[in-house]
């Protein structure tokens, strides 16, 4: 996670915003632009001083740039969560010293485009060429800050990146011409992931308040508020399982039908450019149609105010309800979820490392002076259904490959 590694992947991103734009497929040419931004506005930090990405109360970066990233207890540079886009913008505008050709005001909107598309399978479809040309602004400005070679940066769209409508009067892709592109199928089959979940989502809440309503002439109103509210949170979470669950499986079946997975094995072929780039896709793939389910329930919530839905989950999310504490002999724990930002559980297994608290605390609260670090395997969301189930996908997806386990998971 250096600057070279940063520009190198902006670059990539970049060319696959322009190749989605070529095609047609807007929602993955905002998808692209946004993470290619944010990973040229961290080259430019790097440049500066790494510390500048580290997301508050991180120590990683501190740790390796004061030499001690070799020290017990220290996750790898690799694993460091970093800050999001706005505040990498805001950062590098500070470098920039009047050189960034859009304020924040301006640069807000591109931001929130990238995150919508991602989260919510939405994307507004008047204001996406304005966005995208945003972000081009924004890293064309970057990339002449640091230097880098037009012709190398941007390939074959050097010298129409700056026009859309060049890009989009482009020859066609090579490739087979009977056979649809991945992205496009990839946002019909989230939009159909939302119309369902939004109509399973309905009918749950309807089925949920009848059954709430068996018998309740004999119990007291404090009661009948308990059981309401349980019969609901259940009718929710089953609608939401089956739902993420169906989306989950249209999405390895088209990953798996244009060769995307599975991924090929052993462990170190994920070091290959080849098998990144297919994980960001199969990534991308899968958290596209994933935030269609949670997209359908927040169109119910929209429709009826008097369902506090997301209230619910953001309750169950914090209460740990959904969060496993031991499935199939492995290790469980939890990570925010990268589709719906609730509490996915994350699988792996656990190694004592010894802690580090003689260096940094006066007094040890690790039994035995160790922690649990554990190394993730997998990854599952109970909310939306999202599902990651190798090394290269958990890393595409930014979720830490080894990580210590909080405590209270046990």
């Amino acid at each position: 996670m250096n600057e070279k590694t940063f520009t190198e992947m902006a670059s990539r991103f970049l060319r696959a915003s322009m190749d989605s734009w070529r095609q047609g497929n807007h929602a993955f040419a905002v998808l692209h632009a946004g993470v290619g931004c944010e990973h040229i506005l961290k080259a430019l930090l790097c440049r500066h001083n790494p510390l500048l990405i580290a997301e508050k109360g991180d120590q990683s970066f501190r740790f390796h740039a004061v030499g001690h990233g070799d020290a017990n207890g220290v996750k790898p540079l690799s694993e460091a969560r970093t800050i999001g886009i706005f505040e990498a913008f805001k950062t590098a505008a500070v470098f920039m010293r009047g050189r960034m050709p859009v304020d924040e005001r301006t640069f807000r909107p591109f931001a929130d485009s990238r995150n919508s598309v991602a989260h919510s399978a939405y994307l507004d479809d008047m204001a996406v060429r304005t966005v995208v040309e945003t972000g081009v602004q924004v890293v064309e400005s970057v990339r002449a800050e640091l230097g880098l070679d037009p012709a190398d940066f941007w390939g074959e769209y050097a010298s129409v990146f700056p026009d859309l409508s060049q890009v989009a009067s482009m020859p066609a892709l090579a490739g087979p011409a009977d056979r649809p592109l991945i992205e496009a199928l990839a946002e019909q089959l989230a939009l159909a992931a939302r119309e369902r979940a939004r109509s399973a989502v309905s009918i749950a809440l309807r089925t949920g308040l009848v059954a709430a309503s068996w018998d309740s002439a004999t119990m007291s109103r404090e009661l009948q508020g308990d059981v309401t509210r349980t019969a609901l949170d259940a009718a929710l979470i089953t609608a939401l399982q089956i739902e993420g669950a169906r989306a989950g499986q249209a999405a390895d079946e088209l990953l798996a039908e244009y060769g995307v997975l599975p991924l090929p094995v052993p462990l170190a072929s994920h070091d290959d450019p080849g098998v990144m780039q297919r994980s960001h896709t199969a990534v991308s793939i899968k958290v596209m149609i994933a935030s269609g389910v949670i997209a359908g329930l927040v169109d119910v919530q929209n429709r009826d105010f008097g369902m506090p839905l997301v209230a619910v989950l953001n309750y169950l999310d914090r209460k740990g309800s959904l969060i496993n504490s031991r499935a199939s002999g492995d290790d469980v724990w939890w990570r925010d979820c990268p589709a719906c930002g609730y509490a996915g559980n994350v699988y792996g297994d656990l190694s004592p490392v010894p802690c580090r608290c003689d260096e940094w605390a006066q007094s040890c609260i690790h039994p035995g002076g160790v922690v649990d670090i554990g190394t993730v395997e997998s990854f599952s969301c109970p909310f939306c259904g999202l599902s990651l189930i190798n090394r290269g996908e958990i890393a595409a997806a930014g979720i830490e490959s080894r990580t210590e386990a909080p405590e209270e998971a046990w």
